[in-house]
């Protein structure tokens, strides 16, 4: 990235907001295309002093106006965002995000990719088989259980140029609501489904001679198959030398899937199986709350405490001061199948 001759002042405009954001959840503010984000008041160690929250990604700034020997503009990518719309048009509204600042993105250099796969697997896998079954360069091993139910099992430090985990996708998206799976997968109960994940850091991409998002593409099938060839696999304990041991029926699959890479990038679906939950969740909350300043006040009446209640809220607030927290909630609740965030009335 490199920035024009108007840097310095834009430094100090990113300083006075990074300041004026301590012990906020992050001070609104707009591009000059009317793009709304938050400055937010921590950067990114050891680099990176200022950071940007935008709907669909965050971009940690450094001062310095050019890249030296590592990037002076890191950039963080939403899941959603990048299920939804697809990374090329992601980066095209980088780029005009980045331009406001004044800034011409002159190289882009993948730090970490993460490739994954999800299949729906009964009966659920457990830490005693996977163990049994494991092929693996990785030493280190971890598992997160609830229960005595495995929920994820890891393989390789969270450190290492590589990592894979295997975990049970369908109760984490329960947990975290992310619905929008849901048409993505073709399901309408996320049960069963299980992901497999590799987390792949700089050193690794480097490795395989990656400096741009043409390499990984042009790669990615090759590195799957290394992935779930070389460095992990399940296979049936039936011969001395791990190499020639059988294949799991289920990780051939996985293995498999090394052709199908690049199609799912640029996947589009909707938000609207991913509202009913959460708001549901908030008003549980609410109500509690409701109930307990109905007795602290002595209301016995349902209707009367729901008065009571909004009379409060509406003395604690004016409009201004909602405006604006509502415009930094949806910021911070990022991409909502709109780019930027901005919100469709209808």
């Amino acid at each position: 990235m490199s920035w024009d001759a108007n840097w310095n002042r834009t430094k100090e405009y990113l300083s006075e907001k990074k300041e004026a954001s301590q012990g906020t959840t992050g001070l609104l503010d707009k591009t000059d295309i009317s793009r709304e984000f938050l400055h937010q008041p921590s950067g990114k160690a050891p680099n990176y002093r200022y950071q940007l929250q935008f709907p669909e990604y965050r971009v940690y700034l450094a001062i310095s106006d050019k890249p030296g020997t590592s990037p002076n503009v890191y950039v963080t990518i939403l899941a959603e965002a990048l299920w939804h719309v697809g990374l090329s048009t992601l980066l095209e509204l980088l780029e005009f995000d980045l331009l406001s600042f004044g800034g011409t993105i002159e190289r882009v250099q993948p730090s970490r990719c993460d490739l994954c796969a999800d299949f729906r697997i009964s009966p659920p896998l457990t830490f005693s088989l996977l163990e049994i079954l494991r092929v693996s360069r990785g030493r280190k091993i971890r598992m997160i259980t609830n229960g005595g139910d495995l929920e994820t099992y890891y393989c390789g430090s969270a450190s290492s140029p590589v990592q894979v985990r295997i975990y049970d996708k369908g109760k984490e998206i329960q947990k975290s609501n992310k619905q929008w799976f849901l048409p993505i997968w073709g399901v309408d109960d996320p049960e069963g489904v299980w992901r497999v994940e590799f987390q792949l850091r700089r050193s690794f991409l480097h490795q395989y001679r990656i400096t741009t998002l043409d390499d990984l593409w042009e790669k990615i099938g090759a590195i799957w198959a290394y992935l779930t060839g070389e460095w992990f696999s399940l296979r049936f304990p039936d011969n001395e030398k791990a190499e020639r041991r059988t294949l799991h029926p289920w990780w051939l699959a996985v293995q498999e899937c090394r052709d199908r890479f690049g199609a799912f990038r640029d996947a589009k679906r909707t938000f609207s199986s991913d509202s009913m939950e959460p708001i549901q969740r908030t008003l549980a909350h609410i109500m509690g709350r409701m109930i307990s300043i109905a007795a602290q006040s002595g209301i016995k009446d349902r209707k009367k405490a729901i008065q009571h209640l909004s009379e409060l809220l509406y003395d604690r607030s004016d409009d201004d001061k909602f405006n604006e927290e509502y415009r930094k909630r949806l910021i911070r609740l990022g991409y909502r199948g709109t780019l930027g965030g901005s919100d469709d009335e209808e």
